[in-house]
């Protein structure tokens, strides 16, 4: 049998220029293609004319209830821990504010008076302020206060006033304190024919002295068996202010660790020294004076009393302290220097107000329309729903009936009176 030839396979050149001809057209048809997507991306992007209409009437709720609120930090930077009463000078002129945990506080005489738990180290509290106005809650408070004393009696504190300076204290049912007296520079002050003014509420009582020389200001914080007291003058000059008072009860002293011991009422006798701190106690109960800086402090025992006298420097503005405790000294030394405070930067928060949500209701559709460029031949409304879904506010003053609706969403976020923000659902519908 013969074998079948095969014949060789030939390709010809102009076969060859067709391929490769071929392929540089591809080529170029696809950088083409290419190059008409970028230019296509570049181009901006055309709006339907209802898209358009729908992002005015969204341009226009969020021009109509964007707001703000002014937020500012108190900073406390403190030695102590627990619920503490805290006075702090508030320099703003704020009328309508309050804190940001909506807690009870008092404005007198350009101080911020509250209480609140610190713990060791930095402490931040906020306050806020804004066009709506900020009640706050009802409290009962331990304070019991009129003109002429102020009790807490929890602590079976009494204290008693005359003529806003301090009379007599009372504490655990024993008189404690009494004859109390101010001086400036050795000279007396006499509080019979100075101005006193009285600020009482719930949380704190304030006793205000005003003499030619200076004021002399009182505060008892509810709950508190304390007695914080400031001493603000404008004269330019230094000058020391001397308290003098007589302590009746107290058995035992303490000044530092190398000045204490028992009282002793049977010899008498005087004891001098200098610092910040003293405390009087017996086995009940007790007080410390704390003074803003050193001083010089001295006391005479005779028959069953101490006549204690303190003298220190005074400025502009001068505060010590009368704390009345339990036990002995070791409750309160902590209270030599127990924290600092610094008011931060107020800050500006921006959103959307619930309030001004609910007074486009009020407003007139055709106004609306107007001011928001929709045209009388067209109609919308929208619908806002919180953060759960639940609907807060619907405002649809045509019923769309059978027709093609266009319906827009945007996240909004919404501001409260406290600054504090939550993400809301806007819904805008137009026919």
């Amino acid at each position: 049998m013969k074998k079948r030839q095969t014949a060789p396979f030939y390709t010809s050149k102009k076969a060859i220029a067709v391929d490769f001809d071929w392929i540089i057209s591809l080529g170029i048809f696809l950088i083409y293609l290419g190059v008409f997507f970028v230019a296509i991306r570049q181009l901006p992007t055309q709006q339907s004319p209802a898209a358009v209409l729908l992002e005015n009437v969204l341009s226009g709720i969020t021009d109509s209830t964007k707001w703000s609120v002014q937020k500012l930090p108190l900073v406390i930077m403190s030695n102590i821990s627990g619920a503490e009463p805290i006075i702090v000078r508030f320099p703003y002129d704020w009328k309508n504010f309050s804190f940001r945990d909506k807690s009870s506080f008092d404005r007198k005489d350009g101080r911020l008076i509250f209480t609140k738990p610190l713990s060791q180290g930095k402490n931040i509290f906020e306050l806020v302020t804004s066009s709506e106005n900020y009640t706050q809650p009802l409290a009962v408070f331990e304070l019991t206060a009129s003109p002429n004393s102020a009790s807490v009696d929890t602590e079976r504190f009494l204290s008693e006033f005359q003529n806003s300076l301090l009379l007599r204290v009372s504490h655990f049912d024993k008189e404690r304190l009494s004859n109390f007296n101010i001086s400036i520079s050795g000279l007396e002050l006499k509080h019979e024919t100075a101005a006193s003014t009285t600020g009482i509420t719930p949380l704190s009582a304030q006793y205000m002295l005003g003499f030619t020389q200076l004021n002399h200001t009182s505060i008892i914080v509810a709950g508190y068996p304390r007695i914080f007291n400031y001493v603000t003058t404008d004269v330019k000059e230094p000058h020391d202010i001397d308290i003098s008072a007589t302590l009746s009860n107290y058995t035992f002293f303490y000044i530092n660790n190398a000045l204490f011991g028992a009282i002793n009422y049977t010899t008498g006798g005087c004891v001098e020294s200098s610092g910040r701190y003293i405390d009087f106690y017996d086995d009940i109960s007790g007080v410390s004076f704390v003074l803003p800086q050193g001083g010089s402090i001295s006391f005479c025992a005779g028959n069953t009393t101490v006549r204690l006298g303190l003298q220190f420097p005074i400025g502009n503005e001068t505060r010590y302290d009368l704390i009345f405790h339990h036990g002995d000294y070791n409750g309160t030394l902590k209270y030599v220097s127990p924290y600092k405070t610094a008011l931060g930067i107020v800050e500006n928060v921006t959103g959307l107000s619930l309030q001004l949500y609910t007074k486009i209701n009020g407003t007139d559709y055709q106004a609306l329309k107007k001011d928001w460029s929709y045209p009388n031949s067209r109609e919308f409304g929208f619908a806002l729903y919180n953060y759960t879904g639940e609907l807060f506010l619907n405002y649809q003053p045509k019923a769309s009936g059978i027709t093609n609706v266009f319906v827009k969403e945007a996240d909004v976020f919404v501001l409260d009176k406290y600054a504090t923000k939550t993400r809301h659902k806007l819904r805008i519908k137009g026919w």
